[in-house]
C-alpha cells in the first residue's frame, strides 16, 4: 500500500463525525441512567438516615413511656395516672403538643386493659397494662408512625411507609424483693448441700416469692407458696411443694385478682447491698430491772433468761457480741391497759404484754367518792390509751396507742367524782382517758378528759401481782388520779378538736386477732390522724405531724444490728416482737456481709419482725412456728436457711419492706 493512503477500513472524516455523535448519544444514555440510579441512593441515604433517626426516636419515645407508666404505677398504685403519665411522656418526646384522642383510661382485671391514642400527625400510640400477680405488674408501650419521604416519594410513586416500635415496662416483681429469699448457692453448680432446706412438720407457707440461689430441699413436713418458687437450677423441686394462687392463698384454679405461682429456675437474686444503720446513743447495758431499754452500743452479751418483759425505745440497737434470749420478750409495740374484746366492754382473753408468760400486761378502774363539786347524773364511761415520747434526729415524736376496754361508772348522788386508778403498761409514760358523758354509754362518743403522768419507777423485778391498779407488789407501779372538774360543764367530745386537746376522739380501736387464740392486731393505717397512732402503722412528718402513709418517720421504730461476731440467738422458750419504720428503710434486723454467724430464731408463741430481716452472708435457722405472728413483714434475706420443727408462715407486706428496685425495661 502507497505511502499516505488510506487503509482500506478507515472511515472518511464524514463518517468518523457521524460515528462520534452517535456514542455522544450513548453516553447521555448511560449518563442519565447512572444519575438515576445516583440520584435513588442518595434518596435511600437521605431519606434511610431520616427512617433510622425517626425510628429511634420513637424507640426512646415508647421506652420513656414504659419507664414513666411502670414508675407512676408504684408511686400512686394508680394504673389511670400511670397510662396518662405514658401518654405525656411519649407526646412530650415526640414533641407531638397537641392532645391526642383516647380510647379511655381504666383498671386491668382479669383481662388486660388496652388504651389507644391517635395524635394529629398519625402516631398512634398502643398501651396495653396487665396484672401479674406476684410477678408485678406490666406496661406494653407500642406505636406506629408515617415516614414522609422526601427525596424517596417518586421511587415509592407516593407511598408513605409505617414505622413501629415496642417496649415493656415492669414493676414490683417480687422475684426482687422476695418473702424468702437464699443468696447461697450451695446445691448448684456441683456445691453440695441446699441454701434453702425444710425438714420439719406440718407446712411451710409463705405469701410472696421464694428466690434461692442454689437448691431447694425439702425432706419433711411441706412447702405450700402462694407467689413464684425460684429455685436457681431446678425445674421442679423434689418432695411435697405447692404453688398457690396469689395473693390468697387460695388452690388453684385462681380467680381475679388471684395469679397462680409456679416453680422457676435460672433466675440468680443479686445481694441488695443494703447499707449499715446509723448508730445513735451511748454505751448500753441490761445492768438494772428498768423495763425500758435504751437505743445504743451494746458491748456485752445481753442473757435475757429472767422470764421478764423489756420494752425498746425507738432508734438502732447495736449488738456487738450478739444476743441470746431463752424467756424474755421484747418489743417496742405500745400498748393499752386492759386490752378489749370485740364487744369493747370486755378484756381480750390475750393481752400482748402477756405473752410467753410474762405478765407485764396493764389494767385499770374507775370508781366514784365524794370530791368537791357535782357532775352530771347518770353512767360515765371511760377508755384509756398508753402515751410516750420517742426521739429520732433531735425530734419527740408523740405516740398513742389504740384505746382499753371500755368501763362505766354510775353518778347518782351530789359531789359523786370519778377516780381512776391505773395498772402501768411497759413503755407508757402517760394515760390519756377519755370520758362518754351520760347518756352515751361504752358507744361514745369519748372526748379526752386528762392526762396522767407515770410518776415511780417502772421495772420487772416482779411482775408476778401484776396487774394491781393499787397498793405495792407489781414492780411495774400504778397511777391514779380524781376527775372533778376536768368532767364539769361544758365538757364535751368534739369530733373536730385535734389529737390531744380537750375533747378530743381517742384513737382507732384494735383490730380483731388473726385467728381464734392469737392477739388483737393494731389499727390499719388510716388518712392523716385515723388509723394507728402508735406503731407499725402509723406515719409522721418530720415536724411530728400526723401524715397519711408512706411517711419519712414511724416514730418508736427500732433497727437491731448485728456487725461481725454478733449473732440473734433466740430461743423456741421466748418472744420478739418489733417492728422497723420508714427511717431505717423498714430493716428490722441488720447484718454486714462480714457477718458470717448462725443465727437461731425461735418463738415461744408471739414472736414478729416487722421489715427485712437482713443477713447476706449468715445463715437462718427457723425453729418455731411463731416467728412471724404479724400481719405482714418485708421478708427476710439470707445467706442459707433451715426450718425444722413445726414449720411457720411468711407473708410478704410491700408496706414494711424496704423501698423496692425501681421500674425497668424487660424484654
Amino acid at each position: 500500500m502507497a505511502k499516505g493512503a488510506a487503509h482500506p477500513g478507515a472511515l472518511s472524516p464524514a463518517g468518523r463525525g457521524l460515528c462520534l455523535q452517535a456514542q455522544s448519544g450513548q453516553a447521555i444514555v448511560i449518563i442519565a441512567l447512572m444519575l438515576t440510579v445516583l440520584i435513588g441512593m442518595v434518596a435511600i441515604a437521605i431519606d434511610g438516615s431520616r427512617a433510622y433517626a425517626v425510628r429511634r426516636d420513637l424507640q426512646a419515645a415508647i421506652d420513656a413511656a414504659a419507664l414513666a407508666a411502670a414508675d407512676k404505677l408504684q408511686q400512686t398504685g394508680s394504673y389511670v395516672s400511670a397510662e396518662q403519665a405514658a401518654t405525656a411522656i411519649f407526646g412530650s418526646n415526640l414533641r407531638l403538643y397537641n392532645a391526642p384522642a383516647c380510647s379511655g383510661y381504666g383498671t386491668p382485671g382479669a383481662s388486660a386493659w388496652t388504651v389507644t391514642c391517635t395524635y394529629s400527625d398519625g402516631t398512634v400510640l398502643t398501651d396495653v397494662a396487665r396484672v401479674a400477680g406476684a410477678q408485678g405488674s406490666r406496661f406494653t408501650i407500642s406505636a406506629t408512625r408515617t415516614l414522609q419521604l422526601q427525596f424517596g416519594r417518586v421511587l415509592t410513586n407516593g407511598a408513605t411507609p409505617t414505622l413501629g416500635a415496642t417496649g415493656n415496662g415492669e414493676v414490683n416483681n417480687q422475684r426482687l424483693t422476695p418473702a424468702v429469699g437464699a443468696l447461697n448457692q450451695s446445691g448448684c453448680g456441683g456445691a453440695a448441700g441446699s441454701a434453702i432446706s425444710i425438714n420439719g412438720a406440718g407446712t411451710l407457707g409463705v405469701t410472696g416469692d421464694i428466690v434461692s440461689n442454689g437448691g431447694v430441699s425439702v425432706a419433711g413436713g411441706s412447702l405450700a407458696v402462694a407467689g413464684d418458687l425460684f429455685a436457681r437450677c431446678q425445674s421442679t423441686v423434689a418432695g411435697s411443694v405447692s404453688n398457690l394462687c396469689y395473693p390468697s392463698g387460695a388452690t388453684t384454679p385462681c380467680t381475679y385478682p388471684d395469679v397462680a405461682g409456679a416453680t422457676r429456675s435460672g433466675f440468680r437474686l443479686a445481694d441488695p447491698g443494703y447499707a449499715a444503720p446509723s448508730v445513735t446513743g451511748g454505751s448500753q447495758g441490761i445492768g438494772s430491772s428498768n423495763v425500758v431499754l435504751l437505743p445504743g452500743v451494746y458491748a456485752s452479751l445481753p442473757i435475757l433468761n429472767g422470764a421478764h418483759c423489756w420494752f425498746l425505745s425507738g432508734g438502732v440497737y447495736d449488738f456487738l457480741a450478739g444476743t441470746q434470749d431463752t424467756t424474755d420478750f421484747v418489743s417496742n409495740e405500745l400498748k393499752p391497759p386492759d386490752e378489749p374484746d370485740a364487744s369493747n366492754n370486755q378484756v381480750a382473753s390475750n393481752q400482748f404484754w402477756d405473752s410467753n408468760g410474762v405478765g407485764c400486761a396493764g389494767a385499770f378502774q374507775v370508781t366514784k367518792l365524794t370530791g368537791p363539786r357535782d357532775l352530771p347524773f347518770g353512767i360515765w364511761s371511760f377508755v384509756i390509751t398508753s402515751v410516750r415520747t420517742d426521739t429520732y434526729n433531735g425530734v419527740s415524736y408523740t405516740r398513742e396507742s389504740a384505746p382499753s376496754m371500755c368501763r362505766s361508772v354510775n353518778l347518782n348522788n351530789h359531789f359523786d367524782d370519778v377516780q381512776v386508778a391505773i395498772s402501768n403498761v411497759p413503755g407508757a409514760t402517760s394515760y390519756n382517758i377519755y370520758a362518754a358523758p351520760p347518756p352515751a354509754g361504752c358507744g361514745g362518743p369519748f372526748g379526752l378528759a386528762t392526762n396522767v403522768p407515770v410518776t415511780g419507777s417502772v421495772t420487772n423485778t416482779n411482775t408476778n401481782p401484776c396487774p394491781l391498779t393499787t397498793g405495792a407488789g407489781c414492780t411495774l407501779g400504778n397511777e391514779q388520779v380524781t376527775l372533778s372538774s376536768q368532767l364539769a360543764s361544758p365538757f364535751a367530745p368534739n369530733a373536730a378538736a385535734a389529737p390531744g386537746t380537750t375533747g378530743a376522739y381517742p384513737p382507732d380501736p384494735e383490730r380483731a386477732p388473726l385467728a381464734a387464740g392469737l392477739l388483737n392486731q393494731n389499727p390499719a393505717r388510716g388518712t392523716g390522724a385515723a388509723g394507728d397512732r402508735a406503731n407499725e402503722n402509723n406515719c409522721k412528718s418530720v415536724g411530728d405531724a400526723y401524715i397519711t402513709c408512706p411517711g419519712p418517720i414511724t416514730p418508736g421504730a427500732v433497727e437491731l444490728y448485728y456487725p461481725a461476731g454478733g449473732c440473734l440467738s433466740a430461743s423456741n422458750t421466748s418472744d420478739t416482737y418489733v417492728f422497723s419504720g420508714y427511717q431505717y428503710n423498714w430493716i428490722s434486723v441488720y447484718e454486714p456481709a462480714a457477718n458470717a454467724c448462725s443465727n437461731s430464731i425461735g418463738a415461744s408463741g408471739n414472736s414478729a419482725y416487722i421489715g427485712l430481716v437482713y443477713a447476706p452472708s449468715a445463715s437462718v435457722a427457723v425453729t418455731s412456728p411463731y416467728v412471724s405472728e404479724a400481719a405482714g413483714t418485708g421478708g427476710i434475706i439470707a445467706a442459707s436457711f433451715t426450718f425444722t420443727g413445726t414449720l411457720p408462715s411468711f407473708k410478704y407486706n410491700a408496706q414494711f419492706a424496704p423501698v423496692p428496685p425501681a421500674a425497668r425495661l424487660i424484654s
